[in-house]
């Protein structure tokens, strides 16, 4: 279960990928379409005042300057038909010149337009693909435990439990710490019991405590905050809210929630902020693990993280020290 769990892990984020990368195709398609739609109609307001302005010609007839200056009884007067002469050939002049950019431009547009829908039919055909996959091996998880749904509930329903214990001791302890804080300038952490290991799968608890985020108003411990409420909360692959989250959807949407906004794909996240050494992480950073950057949880100090590890866990703390494979930190904001 645990090992079909983080093969899987790739194949969501690739499949995290193609939605992001998707949207952005779309806007990018819609935007096109738009100008289109306004170069078509800027070509066609010069199209009919050009015609206009050669049925004029045809009718009446091109007006000769050297005539018409020599029909002028003053100085004043041939200068103001010379001034009038130029400003209208001028104006003739503009007018072709801007329907040959506006014919440059609404090409330059239908190709953009035409490249962006034959990446959005290659991103449709991906996101089909990873869907596939991890449809599959979501069945094949199934095929595994099938008769052992019981017990796997009553595991899942502890493990929550316990999470939501979890986050109610951490509102004890910011509460807590909120006290300290307001009698000591310098207390900046609050440790309580029962961490949860890094494990994927397990229910036992490590000696290990918590360590909260300093409650100084950071965005980070904002973000941390948001987090917390969700201990316990069931993975759900390319899931983003309450009802369910996948890690890089729990990161996102805690984020979002204090106003900064990221992408939902853990590639993407790995380049929205600064990178920071891991001696000087703080709570709310980005941590990212795994080679392929195939996940990520945000850190909350004392050497733990909150995350959505894969199919068939919760939202959980984990231990740093338990991993491997950490790439690296990034801040957001």
């Amino acid at each position: 279960m645990v090992r079909l769990g983080e093969e899987l892990t790739p194949a969501i984020e690739r499949y995290n990928q193609a939605v992001a990368e998707l949207e952005q195709v779309e806007e990018e398609i819609s935007f096109n379409q738009r100008q289109i739609a306004v170069t078509k109609g800027n070509l066609g307001v010069t199209q009919a005042e050009l015609s206009r302005r050669l049925e004029q010609s045809y009718r009446l007839g091109s007006p000769d300057l050297l005539t018409s200056l020599l029909a002028q009884t003053s100085l004043s007067e041939a200068y103001a038909v010379s001034d009038l002469f130029a400003r209208a050939q001028s104006q003739s002049a503009g007018l072709v010149e801007g329907l040959r950019a506006d014919r440059a431009t609404l090409s330059r547009r239908q190709s953009a337009l035409e490249d962006d829908q034959a990446r959005g039919r290659q991103l449709r055909v991906e996101r089909a693909a990873q869907r596939q996959l991890i449809e599959q091996g979501i069945a094949q998880q199934q095929s595994l435990v099938a008769g052992l749904e019981d017990e796997i509930a009553d595991l899942i329903a502890e493990e929550q439990a316990r999470q939501a214990r979890l986050r109610d001791q951490a509102i004890a302890a910011l509460a807590a710490q909120e006290g300290a804080r307001a009698d000591s300038a310098g207390q900046d952490e609050v440790a309580i019991g029962g961490s949860v290991d890094g494990g994927t799968s397990d229910t036992e608890t490590t000696s290990e405590p918590i360590v909260l985020p300093p409650t100084d108003g950071s965005l980070g411990a904002q973000a941390v905050s948001v987090a917390m409420q969700y201990l316990g909360v069931p993975y759900v692959w390319g899931g983003a809210s309450p009802g369910g989250f996948d890690c890089s959807g729990l990161t996102q949407y805690s984020y979002g929630k204090v106003g900064v906004g990221l992408t939902h794909f853990t590639g993407s996240q790995w380049n929205e902020g600064v990178r920071v050494p891991a001696e000087q992480l703080l709570p709310g950073d980005l941590v990212f693990f795994r080679a392929d950057l195939g996940h990520m949880g945000m850190y909350i100090g004392g050497g733990q993280y909150i995350n959505a590890p894969q199919t068939g866990d919760v939202v959980k703390i984990s231990s740093m020290s338990n991993r491997d494979d950490y790439q690296g930190g990034v801040r957001p904001y």
